[in-house]
């Protein structure tokens, strides 16, 4: 189950670089790892209002990065170098899950990221 909908990417998040759902289904498990399969536990309606919106937007902005950068996420090197032009990527990996400190500021804020729970 994806914790954002198209509905809400487009209309309350206002994003416009995804149209496929499935990203957002991806999006989603992948916070599900980086939150320690907490959202799953106590299921996303046991939820704070205030977590929810945090997790929404969370779910956003990694579909963003997925659609963005998906090629590369994956990749056994971290960076590369052709004569002058040199190409690195340095994203956050947590749990397996490449992301983005943005995306970590938001779950930070849910409480659902300490290893302490």
């Amino acid at each position: 189950m994806a914790y954002a909908d198209l509905s809400y990417y487009k209309n309350t998040f206002r994003g416009n670089k995804i149209a496929d759902e499935s990203l957002l289904e991806r999006a989603s498990d992948q916070i599900d790892s980086l939150t320690f399969n907490r959202i799953n536990g106590v299921g996303f309606n046991s939820l704070t209002p205030f977590q929810q919106d945090k997790i929404k937007k969370a779910v956003c902005i990694q579909a963003e990065f997925i659609e963005q950068y998906g090629e590369y996420i994956d990749m056994p090197l971290s960076g590369y170098s052709v004569g002058d032009v040199s190409l690195s990527f340095t994203g956050s990996v947590i749990n397996g899950v490449t992301t983005t400190k943005e995306v970590l500021g938001y779950l930070k804020q849910t409480g659902l990221t300490s290893r302490r729970l």
